[in-house]
């Protein structure tokens, strides 16, 4: 039911027997509501209780009450309203009418109902970035069973941070699926619970590449003795790594921030071929600032080759891309050419 909807009071014709008998009791004094609880069977207890605790502001109005109370015909009531009332309220409310060792099965009958009906409500307040860390580990068909029992809103949000490949095979698998018994998706719904309880305890453990982007944006802040010393050091130890931190450090992207001078002198190494090939799928300020730096002549030779090259595999692209940065980053151990530094302020 929507917010709009709750302000708005129930037709007394649109209610079930529960939700009438759960809406006339909350008109009562609680001490009276209580006794008349002790009157009813334990599976119309069940179902009145759990009534109440859907109870809102939608239940409200005049003419709704004046149809309940003239159906029930009791002799002494208030009639204040429905009151919507707490889980504590509930609880009393049922300790009160039928003593607390059946008011204690009445309310654990009421969860069981809801669990099998959102087995996994309990997980679902927790971040979609944290399920989706817990469900990397999973397989695509236990990921399956737990997004096809989420709210959709947030199965969606788990969905769409999963790679393309993985997320096609969940969905595939989700519309097959045939759900295990309630016992067995109520242990699968706890064990994510304190996966995700533990999660949350410990500390983020980051991928190589997160840990790389870390510190080359340390580096990119530091001062060039400093980020040079530790980038030659790191290299006499493990010249792939060095590689890779300097990867991060200056990207594709930052192509379209080299200034005019530096520009021109990269791409003098680089052949009309590399980049056609290169600037496929590049963003606007990329493009603007190489094809901004080529001659006329050079500008059109690198225009045909790129429409006559057509549909290329993205690994070609970034092969290209490759050459060009390997230009970039040998005028920047040269003292060449210097990038702008996180922080720094570009004026002209």
């Amino acid at each position: 039911m929507s917010e709009k909807d709750k302000d708005q009071p129930l037709d007394p014709a649109s209610l079930d027997g529960p939700q009438r008998v759960a809406a006339f009791l909350l008109s009562l004094d609680r001490d009276k509501a209580a006794q008349m609880l002790q009157h009813l069977s334990d599976d119309v207890v069940t179902e009145v209780v759990e009534a109440m605790s859907r109870v809102d502001s939608s239940f409200a109005g005049d003419e709704l009450m004046k149809h309940l109370h003239g159906q029930v015909a009791l002799r002494f009531y208030k009639a204040p309203g429905v009151q919507p009332s707490t889980p504590d309220e509930l609880e009393d409310l049922l300790v009160r009418g039928l003593g607390e060792e059946r008011a204690e099965l009445v309310l654990q009958q009421i969860q069981r109902r809801r669990l099998e009906e959102r087995p996994f409500a309990q997980i679902e307040s927790e971040p979609p970035s944290k399920i989706a860390r817990v469900l990397e580990t999973e397989s695509p068909a236990s990921t399956a069973l737990v997004l096809a029992h989420l709210d959709p809103a947030l199965s969606a949000v788990v969905l769409g941070g999963m790679d393309v490949d993985l997320a096609l095979d969940v969905v595939r698998r989700m519309a097959v699926l045939t759900p295990p018994s309630f016992d067995v998706l109520n242990l699968i719904a706890q064990d994510l619970k304190i996966r995700l309880d533990n999660l949350g305890a410990a500390p983020i453990e980051m991928t190589r590449a997160q840990r790389y982007q870390t510190i080359a944006d340390m580096l990119n802040h530091a001062g060039p003795e400093t980020e040079g010393g530790v980038l030659e050091k790191i290299e006499e130890d493990n010249a792939q790594m060095a590689t890779e931190i300097r990867d991060y450090m200056f990207t594709w992207s930052d192509i379209g921030t080299i200034d005019r001078r530096a520009m021109q002198k990269i791409l003098g190494s680089v052949d009309t071929r590399t980049l056609s090939v290169a600037l496929k799928a590049s963003g606007p300020e990329v493009e603007e600032n190489i094809m901004g730096n080529l001659s006329t002549r050079v500008r059109e030779m690198v225009r045909e080759e790129r429409e006559l090259a057509g549909n290329m595999p993205m690994s070609e692209v970034m092969s290209a891309r490759e050459d060009i940065m390997k230009a970039v980053r040998a005028m920047i151990d040269a003292g060449e050419f210097s990038p702008a530094k996180g922080g720094d302020e570009l004026v002209a």
